[in-house]
Formats: structure tokens, C-alpha cells, sequence
């Protein structure tokens, strides 16, 4: 394998990318609700995502049965958990620079935590992942807790109901784009998983997730006036769409890790510039 595509396999099985484009989009989204500390949380925010997923993935990759990015983890482990303890200290210094800490943020930080912890780890031989219908939506909260509402709360706004409608949408958007990777892993998953592709078909789940991130964008301009004349939004919602309805079950790492998470970083730039 060429020197290239190793750097590439890397980039893409480590999440790299995703971590870029939740650090983006959590800095876009506290930019544009006019916070302080806009870069620190969004670094915060790259940085915690990359341990958590890759945190999971060396505990996942101990189990008798790896998927093959699974089995790359596993072969690979020493420079991942040097990558995790290196972004771990990154993770500190954004919190070390945002410098505060309400009681209700350090609470949707530990409830995070604790949803991404035992979202791998057993309790009596079952993780929360593998509880029916569940896992979808572990994900979507946990990111929606840690990208956007722990920097708004943490810098002391009430959560009202436009700012819940935000979070709905984003909920939805997240949903949405996680939707792929249960396509893509209809074939390792557990038949008591019930994620959406095993219950209701390759092809009505793809649709549905176009539909969800289609919502999302109806609710975000009417919710933030301004984003309806911003370019940069539709054409970030259009690629995701676009996106998703070409997912396929023969779709690889580097289609959803790659292309799918990378459109996420073009929402969170548009968050910069409506």
C-alpha cells in the first residue's frame, strides 16, 4: 500500500475528519449565537470528539468479532492511543482557555460522558448500542449535548424555546448523517439492534435521512432568519442531501467517514458566514 493511501486510511479509519468537522461546526454554531470563546470550544469540541471515537473503537476492536475497520484499530492501537492521549491534552487546553464552568454544563458534560462511555461499554454483557432502536439516537444526543449545548449554557443563556427548535434541528441533522453508517454496517450489526436499514429497508432509511436533513434546513432558516440568505447553507444541505441519497450498502469508510462527516465542516463554515 502506498505511502498515500496509508495517510489516507488513517485520516479516515481514526476520524479524523469527523473530529475537524464537529470542532467547525461546534465553533460555527457558538459564532454564530455571538458567544465568547468561539475558537476554544471548537477545539474543545474536535479534540473530545476524537477521543471519544477512537476511545470506543480500542475498546470495541478487543471483541472476538472486528469489522475490518475494527481489525485496522486493533493492528494499529499504539499510535491510536498515542493520538488519544495527545488529543486528550488538546481537549484540556480548550477547557483550560475557556476557563469556566456553570453547574448545569459540567451536568450535560457528564451526561455526555456517560452516554458515550456505555455506549461500548457491557453492563451484564449488553452495551447501550446494543439495546433495540437506541443507538441512532445516543449519538445524535450526545453530539447536540457536547457541540452546541454545553457552549451556550456554559456561557450563561436560558434555554428558550427558539434555542430548543435549534436543537430539535440539529438533532434531526445529526440523525440524519448517522443514518449511512448503520447502512453501511447492516451486515455486522446484531439483528436485536433494530437499527433503522434492518427495520425498515436499505432504501426507505436512505430516504428518510435526506427527508430528516431537509427538516433540519427548513427549521434552521426559519428559526435564524439570516441563514435563509446564505449561499453557503443550501449549498451545505444540498451536498449532505445529495450525499445521503447515493448511500449504498457496497459504500465504504471513505464515502461515509470521508465525504458524509467532511460535509459537515461546510455547515459549520456557513454557521461563520451567513
Amino acid at each position: 500500500m502506498g505511502t498515500f493511501n496509508k495517510i489516507l486510511m488513517y485520516i479516515v479509519y481514526t476520524n479524523i475528519i469527523v473530529a475537524i468537522s464537529a470542532g467547525i461546526l461546534s465553533a460555527g454554531f457558538a459564532y454564530m449565537m455571538e458567544l465568547d470563546h468561539v475558537l476554544d470550544y471548537g477545539i474543545f469540541a474536535g479534540a473530545s470528539t476524537f477521543v471519544v471515537y477512537n476511545g470506543q473503537r480500542l475498546l470495541k476492536s478487543k471483541n472476538a468479532f472486528r469489522t475490518p475497520w475494527l481489525q485496522w484499530v486493533e493492528n494499529h492501537k499504539v499510535i491510536i492511543y498515542s493520538a488519544v492521549i495527545a488529543s486528550s491534552v488538546i481537549a484540556g487546553y480548550g477547557i483550560y482557555k475557556i476557563g469556566h464552568f456553570t453547574q448545569n454544563s459540567v451536568l450535560l458534560l457528564f451526561v455526555s460522558g456517560m452516554l458515550s462511555a456505555f455506549y461500548v461499554v457491557r453492563i451484564k454483557g449488553k452495551s447501550l448500542r446494543d439495546i433495540g432502536h437506541i443507538k441512532i439516537h445516543i449519538i445524535s444526543i450526545a453530539w447536540v449535548l457536547v457541540l452546541l449545548v454545553f457552549p451556550y449554557v456554559n456561557e450563561g443563556y436560558p434555554i428558550d424555546s427558539e434555542f430548543i427548535w435549534m436543537m430539535v434541528a440539529h438533532y434531526l441533522y445529526i440523525v440524519g448523517i448517522t443514518i449511512p453508517f448503520d447502512i453501511r454496517d447492516i451486515k455486522y450489526d446484531a439483528i436485536t439492534q433494530k437499527t433503522l436499514p434492518q427495520v425498515m429497508g436499505v432504501s426507505e432509511s436512505r430516504t428518510l435521512s435526506a427527508i430528516l436533513v431537509v427538516f433540519f434546513g427548513a427549521i434552521m432558516t426559519q428559526m435564524f432568519s439570516p441563514l435563509g440568505y446564505s449561499p453557503l447553507f443550501y449549498i451545505a444541505v444540498i451536498a449532505q442531501v445529495v450525499l445521503l441519497l447515493m448511500m449504498k450498502v457496497e459504500r465504504g469508510d471513505l464515502y461515509c467517514a470521508g465525504l458524509i462527516d467532511g460535509a459537515i465542516a461546510i455547515l459549520g463554515l456557513s454557521y461563520f458566514f451567513f
